[in-house]
């Protein structure tokens, strides 16, 4: 299942991710307080991924963003006159979908910019939220599927080191990582039917800004720097658990805005 929200507003900062994931959980508040609270009061895998998408006629211009009281950066923003953004958010559970899509309705706007958080050049970033709809997917009833990345992969090894999908043991810890989320009773229930087999097309490595207020509290760094894979590629596995990733998204951090994939064939 997959939703797309309008946002209306002349311009959202590179470091989104965290704001998107606040919208999230406010909308899953108005709606589905239970639910809002199994999902972010327990360290579980999140059933869901995310990928926004600014207007065409976009520009990319640098400012001042104050993350928070403690830290202000120097970064890009997408700035559109229009001001039309797409919020795409997929997921295989549906009582999150319903939940999520029965608050976005409710809300009319949401603050991106929050107190002294998420300021761009000192001016606060206003989101009018215009439409929410439900869109179509493509099922998967083959064991390959080519893929294109809508936000960037991200797989790590145990010691959250990041891999690219060039190193030998990509396959291997993409398989150990799905592995584990399937396995979730709120995912799946179960592990993979077989191992997922990955094979380049035409990918390349993306590095992406991210923050996040637990991480800037323990590290007292204002962002960090993710490795991430983007591109196209063929995973072969069950069409059951093929299914599964291209609602949920792929590897890390999926939550958060990555890993969201598109059916190409």
């Amino acid at each position: 299942m997959r939703i797309k929200i309008t946002l209306q507003t002349k311009q959202i900062p590179f470091i989104y991710r965290h704001r998107i994931l606040s919208l999230i959980k406010e909308a899953l508040k108005k709606s589905d307080q239970d639910y809002k609270s199994f999902l972010y009061e327990n360290k579980i895998a999140k059933p869901f991924t995310f990928n926004l998408v600014p207007p065409i006629n976009k520009e990319i211009r640098e400012a001042l963003i104050q993350i928070d009281s403690k830290f202000k950066i120097k970064d890009k923003v997408f700035y559109s006159e229009d001001g039309y953004f797409s919020l795409f958010i997929s997921s295989n559970d549906y009582r999150f979908i319903i939940s999520l899509f029965n608050g976005l309705k409710r809300l009319k706007t949401f603050d991106f910019s929050s107190y002294e958080n998420m300021l761009v050049d000192g001016q606060r970033v206003i989101i009018q939220i215009k439409n929410v709809t439900m869109i179509n997917e493509k099922p998967i009833k083959k064991d390959t599927v080519i893929f294109k990345t809508n936000s960037p992969i991200l797989i790590e090894d145990k010691n959250d080191n990041p891999l690219l999908f060039s190193d030998k043991n990509f396959e291997e810890e993409l398989n150990t990582i799905t592995n584990k989320i399937l396995s979730s009773p709120h995912i799946k229930g179960k592990g993979l039917e077989k191992p997922l087999k990955f094979e380049t097309i035409n990918m390349n490595k993306q590095v992406v800004k991210h923050t996040l207020k637990s991480f800037r509290e323990q590290t007292g760094k204002p962002v960090m720097y993710l490795t991430g894979n983007v591109g196209i590629f063929k995973l072969s596995g069950d069409p059951r658990d093929l299914e599964i990733l291209y609602k949920i998204g792929i590897g890390n951090r999926t939550g958060q805005g990555f890993g969201m994939v598109e059916v190409l064939e």
